[in-house]
């Protein structure tokens, strides 16, 4: 019983799985989505009312665009997308689209006029979205590869990281837009290109998923619907 090999010292140190790259990458995605939401909510109101000049009433029309997009890409481009191209290519896709987008919001001659502010929000929300349901499908695939029977945990800790978003964004928001709007933007610009920074800083590819998402998807594809074993497991045919 002493010697031999996993049972016994000589198997490797198991890591936590709030320090593997995967968890970090992942929180920090989380506190970007956190932090676009409640930013660009801040930021739009601002901008309608003081640049704009929009009635309180004509606001509330124009968030009707939000969950017109949310319904878009929900049903109409993430399931063929993810599928497609898998979670890492959607998130650093999503990253960059967003980056675009804000970019031309920036632009004074657009955030001045309300067909620019409505167009940018409807793609805004989409690129949101887009970010935020690849992220929020990482938490299992982190879970399966890292800490099975630990999803609860990281749930938490991925809502934790979105809530400290949603918290910080509002000041930040308003006090760059204080000093001039495009401040304000170029803050939650920032904020989404570091998404693929982080990603390659912790060791995550930008464009493939790893082989534990190809393996879940291959026995998904084989009627299996069980993921037995740990981290690593290996995939019998």
């Amino acid at each position: 019983a002493g010697g031999g090999g996993d049972a016994g010292g000589g198997g490797a140190v198991k890591v936590s799985v709030f320090r593997t790259g995967a968890m970090v990458s992942h929180c920090y995605t989380a506190f970007n989505t956190g932090y676009l939401f409640m930013g660009f909510i801040v930021l739009f109101v601002l901008m309608a009312k003081q640049v704009l000049g929009w009635s309180v009433v004509l606001v509330g029309w124009a968030f009707m665009a939000i969950p017109v997009a949310n319904v878009v890409a929900m049903y109409g481009l993430i399931p063929p997308f993810v599928a497609r191209f898998g979670v890492h290519c959607s998130l650093t896709c999503a990253s960059i689209g967003t980056v675009c987008v804000l970019s031309v919001l920036a632009l004074p001659s657009v955030h001045r006029t309300q067909e620019g502010v409505l167009t940018v929000t409807f793609f805004l929300v989409l690129c949101v979205v887009l970010l935020q349901v690849p992220n929020q499908m990482r938490i299992k695939i982190i879970a399966d590869a890292h800490a099975p029977g630990s999803m609860g945990r990281i749930t938490g800790a991925s809502r934790v990281c979105f809530a400290a978003g949603q918290t910080c964004s509002p000041i930040v928001v308003a006090l760059l837009y204080v000093q001039d709007p495009t401040y304000a933007v170029l803050s939650m610009v920032f904020v989404s290109a570091a998404v693929p920074a982080v990603f390659v800083a912790c060791g995550q590819a930008l464009w493939a998923d790893p082989d534990s998402v190809q393996s879940v998807q291959s026995r998904g594809e084989d009627g299996d619907e069980s993921v037995e074993g740990g981290p690593g497991a290996s995939v019998r045919r």
